[in-house]
């Protein structure tokens, strides 16, 4: 019989994607009988803390950062020796890595990849630390002994990067958090009544690209006087995209909700989920808005709106960066909505067990 102990590297519960991801996953291997411990750096704004299942060890490092880690990590690799651990950001990584490869610790390790690494490679504004970082992580992060990828279009790029990795990479969906698919099981998707407003989730950073979902807003909301644009996540664009906002006369129209613990009563009342980013990795939002039966609209970026989406059935995927075909889409979405049980149907292969048992599988090779 396979061992099922499994360990979970993470910063922190904070409120990102790969957390409440991180979160789904450990406590979801609890509960199926695996023996599972989270070991996290800080417990600083740990929204996700209360979703962690009772059943997984957690242990906190109490530290400020990565960088401050690679003591702390190698004391807790050679006191406790898990066989296996599953990374789940490019920083703690690395860092497991060079510990494996220079401090000779004997540890199987599963990177899971977080975002398009081409695209981020490009896009991380470059200083001295972000440079090595970049460095050493483009020289070291093959040598992962297996890196899961969110989407066929994350390996994709992944392999584009690093050819030979072919037989150490596999997919496996992110799941529905199960907050939303709890919330899910006794909707009547087709029955929720919508509230007029189009709805963005994200972090307020250049990635997620804002920008677009407002000048598109500005124009599809002359069709739809009513219509308002609401905003939930905070980061440091904040007072630019409100300035923005200001400079379309837009400013009793578009709604920034800041950071929500609880984003189901947004999502279930949408006409529509919007993304513009720039990139993805696998985009959590478009996934927790078909699980409540509102349909998405995305530009076709990298990745995953496009394995999310079947076009006309629970959204529409968009030309990139072509704000007059969102614009297009837009507009069709709202006067002709698509059908919510349909929508909600379409999110089947994110539940959890589903994802669990992709999980299962890949662990028990190791």
């Amino acid at each position: 019989m396979k061992n099922k102990k499994i360990t979970f590297f993470i910063s922190s519960l904070a409120g990102g994607g790969a957390e409440g991801v991180c979160v789904t996953i450990a406590s979801g291997l609890a509960e199926a009988g695996w023996d599972v411990t989270l070991v996290i750096l800080t417990l600083k704004d740990a929204v996700y803390h209360t979703r962690l299942s009772k059943k997984v060890n957690l242990v906190v490092l109490d530290l400020p950062n990565a960088r401050s880690s690679i003591l702390p990590i190698y004391n807790y690799l050679k006191t406790h020796k898990p066989a296996k651990v599953v990374v789940f950001n490019y920083e703690l990584s690395l860092i497991l890595l060079l510990i494996k490869l220079f401090m000779r610790v004997n540890v199987k390790i599963i990177s899971r990849n977080i975002n398009s690494l081409s695209e981020n490679s490009k896009s991380v504004k470059r200083n001295f630390r972000t440079s090595v970082f970049s460095f050493l992580l483009m020289k070291i992060y093959k040598r992962s002994d297996h890196i899961v990828n969110q989407c066929e279009g994350m390996r994709t790029d992944l392999l584009s990067v690093f050819p030979k990795l072919k037989n150490k990479t596999s997919v496996i969906y992110n799941p529905v958090n199960t907050t939303v698919e709890n919330e899910a099981v006794n909707i009547k998707a087709s029955e929720v009544s919508k509230g007029d407003y189009i709805l963005c989730v994200g972090r307020l950073e250049d990635q997620k690209a804002f920008h677009f979902a407002i000048q598109a807003f500005s124009i599809v909301s002359k069709n739809h006087p009513s219509l308002r644009l609401k905003i939930v996540g905070q980061g440091s664009l904040e007072q630019k995209l409100k300035q923005l906002v200001t400079d379309f006369n837009l400013s009793e129209k578009v709604d920034f909700e800041g950071f929500q613990k609880n984003v189901i009563p947004y999502y279930l009342h949408a006409k529509l989920t919007l993304l513009t980013s720039l990139y993805e990795g696998f985009p959590n939002t478009l996934v927790e808005s078909i699980s409540l039966g509102t349909p998405v609209v995305a530009f076709n970026c990298k990745s995953g709106p496009s394995e999310i989406i079947k076009q006309g059935n629970n959204g529409y995927l968009v030309e990139y960066q072509n704000i007059n075909s969102l614009q297009d889409y837009l507009d069709k979405a709202l006067t002709s909505p698509l059908n919510g049980d349909n929508v909600l149907k379409s999110s089947e292969v994110y539940k959890v067990k589903n994802i669990i048992q992709s999980w299962e599988a890949l662990l028990n090779e190791f």
